[in-house]
């Protein structure tokens, strides 16, 4: 029995499925075959029920999950305090917001490559509730998201925070008088998508009582927000930081609010009490350029 032979059984226990833990392990399916045959001949019991179209555990595949888990984790704990930093490798699979993919995300992959070179990483931009989603059910290891209250079942590192402003296309007409929330309610608002943290920011800020919002227009994009805004067709609550050089060459313009700034909080979250994920989110708070506390 072998460490790889048990990481095959928990990506099959996980997905169900010999080919989607192969893929999990970018490996082949015959190999993860192989090593799931070697594991059952060893302990002399069989795994799994292949009789389904989709594989299920037998009692004995039932009771050996948790120590297999524990197994696994054991070993990330070994390599991480007693092994060199070299020892880290394997897929890493990362959830990433937007915001984070366009700013620090290439510093973050230069410091594991540096630290970790034997360690793949994928990233997937998304929304925060199918990445918080997809770390809870093991699809994802870490989610690097906006800050929100998940449970005592998730780890979490801040990443630090990200101030928010209202903007207008350049060629809006503003007042000059300071503005409140209340009197955005007469614009056109480009939110985002309905299942979205920001999108219940925006109306949360807009309507606090949790009633009248008005349709509008709505994107899962922070770029293409962006560009709906530069065209007049609303107004958005966007990250100044990469909004910078539209301000300054006049292609949005900020609205008089008051107060004038929304801080947006970032951190990194992880299923499992992990050493070895531990220190990829530490790579990840010290590669961030979000405002530090």
């Amino acid at each position: 029995m072998n460490i790889k032979q048990l990481e095959a059984f928990l990506a099959i226990a996980d997905h169900g499925s010999f080919a989607e833990a192969a893929d999990r392990l970018n490996l082949t399916q015959s190999t993860i075959s192989a090593r799931i045959k070697e594991l059952e001949q060893d302990l002399a019991v069989t795994l799994f029920d292949r009789s389904r179209r989709q594989v299920q555990l037998t009692p004995k595949g039932r009771e050996l999950l948790d120590y297999a888990a524990q197994a696994v984790r054991l070993q990330d704990e070994i390599r991480q305090r007693i092994g060199s930093q070299q020892a880290l490798s394997g897929v890493v699979r990362i959830g990433v917001a937007e915001l984070i993919a366009v700013t620090w995300l290439p510093a973050f992959a230069a410091r594991v490559r540096a630290r970790y070179p034997g360690v793949t990483l994928q990233f997937e931009v998304a929304m925060n509730p199918s990445m918080v989603a997809g770390v809870r059910a093991g699809d994802l290891d870490i989610a690097f998201v906006i800050h929100t209250e998940t449970g005592a079942e998730l780890q979490a590192r801040a990443l630090g925070t990200v101030p928010f402003a209202w903007m207008a296309g350049g060629g809006t007409e503003l007042p000059e008088a300071p503005m409140s929330p209340e009197d955005l309610r007469h614009w056109p608002i480009i939110y985002q998508t309905a299942d979205s943290y920001m999108n219940r920011l925006m109306s949360s800020l807009l309507f606090p009582g949790g009633a009248g919002r008005r349709g509008g227009t709505s994107c899962n994009s922070l770029a293409a927000r962006r560009s709906l805004t530069m065209a007049g067709l609303g107004i958005s609550l966007m990250p100044v930081m990469t909004a910078e050089r539209d301000i300054e060459e006049g292609r949005l313009r900020l609205l008089p609010m008051d107060p004038p700034l929304v801080h947006v909080a970032y951190e990194a979250v992880c299923a499992v009490t992990s050493p070895a994920l531990g220190e990829l989110m530490a790579l990840a708070a010290e590669a961030s350029t979000f405002l530090k506390a």
